[in-house]
């Protein structure tokens, strides 16, 4: 799955695997004659401001070639006004690892010696504390805060997660509250409160006369109680937030308000960005086609993406919904 893969980059970028460490083992060939043996390969493009934090936006690209847990290969870009730099670079295991002048060390640093042949070298000098690597690691691990992926069923935090959230980030709780409203128009108030065997989590229902715990409540409310907190602090922090299956329990009605948040400038003023796999295409009406990709698995068993902007003949003011039931996005399954 696309968006598995891209949580498992981040993971590789962020866990300092050293020596009481264990890798974590998600780097897996595709199982097919032609390509077992062929090296896993990733690159992602990022706009940061890694280089001078708070002040210059500038767009890098890090890649990676590895081998079940050996990584082949590992590099850094940095594009400054278009023209690429390299910040780092490391060929085949036992090969000296290029670092330029922004990391603060020399090719020689004893820090380099220390990087594994199954660690990325980004987390490894972020945990041997060069400033440069940390902020990259730092930036990437708030970008976790906000997805659901895992390696099985998607993630639900925990709701004592949740509640610290709330209780320690006023703005997010009043509009969680709001939000939950506005999806359930049977509650008017959500309640945090203490009881004897911790924080409970109460809804207050129109036309009941009792509050409904949590766990009583429907798997949409309770969907939305954990999925909310997650969103806003995407938004408030202009982080990137990742959802498999974002309309599981929830009306579509509901996602297609989940994104517009991140469309308007009012609501997303920091430029946060939302990746989300769904299946239900009442949603293709509310994106635009520069938005949507399509996802579907060829003859030779391999998954595909491709973007609907670059479906020739496609007009921008061109409902979507009725050109992917003709077929002209694809993705439409093939049944019978």
């Amino acid at each position: 799955m696309l968006l598995h893969a891209l949580v498992i980059l981040v993971r590789v970028l962020c866990t300092p695997w050293m020596e009481n460490a264990t890798p974590v083992k998600t780097i897996l060939p595709f199982f097919s004659k032609k390509s077992r043996d062929e090296p896993t390969r990733f690159c992602v493009e990022i706009e940061a401001d890694w280089l001078a934090p708070g002040e210059t936006v500038d767009l890098f690209r890090y890649e990676l070639s590895a081998h079940g847990e050996q990584i082949m290969s590992e590099a850094l870009f940095h594009f400054p006004k278009g023209r690429q730099r390299r910040l780092f670079y490391r060929g085949m295991p036992g090969e000296p690892i290029y670092v330029s002048r922004e990391f603060g060390i020399k090719l020689r640093d004893d820090r380099l010696k220390a990087v594994r042949d199954d660690v990325s070298v980004i987390a490894t000098l972020a945990m041997l504390n060069v400033p440069l690597a940390m902020q990259i690691v730092q930036s990437l691990k708030a970008f976790l805060v906000a997805a659901n992926v895992t390696y099985g069923e998607p993630w639900t935090p925990p709701t004592k997660m949740v509640i610290d959230l709330l209780e320690s980030k006023p703005a997010i709780r009043e509009r969680v509250k709001h939000d939950i409203q506005r999806g359930d128009l049977g509650i008017h108030d959500v309640q945090i409160l203490d009881g004897k065997d911790g924080e409970l989590v109460l809804f207050d229902h129109h036309g009941l006369d009792v509050s409904i715990p949590l766990l009583l409540e429907s798997r949409g409310t309770e969907r939305l109680f954990h999925l909310l907190p997650q969103l806003s602090s995407a938004l408030d922090t202009g982080s990137v937030a990742v959802f498999d299956e974002i309309d599981g329990n929830l009306h579509v009605d509901i996602v297609g308000e989940i994104l517009h948040k991140f469309q308007s400038q009012e609501t997303n003023p920091h430029n946060a960005q939302l990746f989300v796999t769904s299946h239900h295409v009442g949603l293709l009406d509310d994106l635009e086609k520069e938005e949507l990709f399509i996802v579907e698995k060829g003859e030779d068993g391999g998954t595909r993406v491709h973007g609907v902007q670059d479906i020739s003949g496609l007009r921008r003011d061109t409902r979507l919904y009725p050109k992917y039931r003709l077929g002209v996005l694809g993705g439409v399954p093939k049944i019978g």
